[in-house]
């Protein structure tokens, strides 16, 4: 397989197509976290499907290499697609870094992948895929914020932001109350509006688009009840859906993780 990588913002303007291409910390704006990596496949044309990534962190830590072994998979399952992979700002009280400012860094990227288009030769179809809390980000963004996305892979994220019983979890594995980082991510606390304003769950419309959903029974950090009931009501308003559920925690394995990729790849598929 021949591959040609280039760094940073040095993109060529006439990328070829009869290999395999990837770029890597492409600048989308002005902050050090402002940057993607693409990964575009050798053949593609304006047809070419694209998917992009959301790692997790509890909204204030992560990043997107964190995501590279789902990356990888995709990228073997699904060779004829597009694959971005993106940083975000990181929730933070002290720079003002919250909810909005995550969307407003999705937002950011969609458009510069559209403005780019031509360029890289990938279409305007685009699937989401975040994991724990890229997976809130992904579906918050398609429900709430762009109705264009195609369709949306959750994989355990956190549907229901004001979930009061699990806010107010002491959780060892995050170091801390659930509601502690909550705050930071919304940037105000005990706001029932604001955190039902970002819970995937209460933007779910009949208009939403197709989700997919991977989540852990053993999940000792996001409650698996919350895909499950997100399942229930993505399934009574009639959005296609499909709900796969592990025995596992908050991740999985080599063999979950590529019956999870395969399981996605198949459904991204009836959509891009």
């Amino acid at each position: 397989m021949v591959m040609a990588m280039i760094s940073c913002n040095k993109e060529n303007q006439n990328i070829p197509t009869n290999q395999n291409v990837t770029f890597k910390n492409v600048s989308y704006g002005s902050h050090a976290r402002q940057v993607y990596d693409i990964y575009l496949p050798k053949g593609r044309d304006t047809n070419s499907p694209v998917i992009l990534m959301i790692h997790g962190g509890a909204w204030k830590a992560g990043q997107k290499e964190d995501m590279n072994a789902f990356k990888d998979l995709i990228r073997n399952k699904w060779p004829e697609a597009a694959v971005v992979n993106m940083n975000y700002r990181l929730a933070s009280n002290t720079l003002q870094i919250h909810h909005n400012q995550m969307m407003d860094d999705i937002k950011l990227v969609v458009d510069h992948l559209k403005t780019n288009r031509l360029k890289y030769q990938i279409s305007n179809k685009m699937g989401l895929v975040g994991a724990s809390a890229g997976g809130q980000l992904a579906m918050i963004y398609a429900y709430k914020y762009n109705n264009k996305i195609a369709c949306v892979g959750n994989i355990f994220g956190p549907s229901i932001i004001n979930d009061w019983n699990w806010y107010n979890s002491n959780n060892p594995w995050l170091g801390g109350y659930v509601g502690d980082i909550l705050s930071e991510y919304v940037g105000q606390t005990w706001d029932t509006t604001a955190y039902k304003s970002v819970s995937p769950y209460w933007n779910i419309s009949a208009n939403s688009a197709p989700t997919i959903t991977f989540h852990g029974n053993l999940d000792p950090i996001v409650p698996v009840y919350q895909s499950q009931w997100l399942h229930g009501k993505l399934k009574n308003l009639g959005v296609p859906n499909q709900y796969h559920e592990y025995l596992a925690f908050h991740s999985l394995d080599a063999t979950q993780s590529s019956d999870a990729i395969t399981k996605l790849v198949q459904f991204f598929k009836g959509y891009l």
